[in-house]
C-alpha cells in the first residue's frame, strides 16, 4: 500500500484530483482489476468518476500506468533467490499466490520475474483465475496446484489481512518482511 500512497499523491498533484476520492476509489475497485474483472483503463475511469472528474485520456492512462506500476516491480533480492534455491535443493515446493491483474502479469511480471519463476512449482495469479486474496477459493486453488493440504503449506505475505485469511484456511502463515535475511 505504500506504493499506492506515492501513486495517489503524484496523481492528485498532477491531475488536480481529490486524494481522498482517489484512495477510496482504489480501495473500492482495485480487487476488480487484480481479479481480472476490469481492465486498467476501467479501474481509473471509475476512480476518476467517483472523484467527479472526466475519464482519463490515453496520455493520462499512460502516466497512471507508470505511476501505478513503478512501485511494484523492484530488483529481485539475492537473499530471496538464495532462499528459494536452498528450499528447492531441500526438496521443497515453491508456489506464488499473488493478487495481480492480467495486464500487470503480462507487461511487468513475466518479463521481470524469470529468476523467481525458475524455482516455482505452481503459480496462482488472481487476474488469470478471476479470484483474489483474501477470499478462500484462491487459497484452495493454490493448495490444489501445489498438491499439498493447507496444513503443509507456509504462506508469506506483506498484507496482514491475507496472512490472517490463510491462517483461517489452515495454512501456516507469516507476515513477509522486506528486511534482509540474517544468517
Amino acid at each position: 500500500m505504500a506504493a499506492f500512497a506515492a501513486v495517489s499523491a503524484a496523481l492528485c498533484a498532477a491531475k488536480g484530483v481529490d486524494r481522498a476520492a482517489v484512495e477510496a476509489g482504489f480501495k473500492n475497485y482495485r480487487l476488480l482489476w487484480d481479479g481480472g474483472f476490469i481492465p486498467f483503463a476501467e479501474l481509473y475511469r471509475r476512480i476518476f468518476a467517483d472523484a467527479g472528474r472526466p475519464p482519463p485520456d490515453e496520455a493520462t492512462l499512460a502516466d497512471l500506468w507508470q505511476l501505478d506500476s513503478g512501485g511494484w516491480i523492484r530488483e529481485i533480492r539475492q537473499d530471496t533467490l538464495d532462499l528459494m534455491r536452498l528450499l528447492k535443493e531441500d526438496g521443497k515446493k515453491i508456489g506464488i499466490l499473488s493478487n495481480m491483474s492480467p495486464e500487470f502479469y503480462e507487461r511487468l511480471y513475466v518479463p521481470h520475474a524469470a529468476a523467481w519463476r525458475a524455482f516455482v512449482d505452481a503459480e496462482v495469479i488472481s487476474g488469470l483465475v478471476n479470484l483474489y486474496k483474501p477470499e478462500r477459493p484462491i487459497y484452495d486453488l493454490a493448495a490444489r496446484r501445489m498438491g499439498l493440504p493447507p496444513e503443509r503449506l507456509l504462506f508469506a505475505d506483506d498484507t496482514p489481512l491475507n496472512v490472517e485469511a490463510a491462517r483461517r484456511y489452515a495454512w501456516q502463515s507469516e507476515i513477509y518482511s522486506a528486511a534482509p535475511l540474517r544468517a
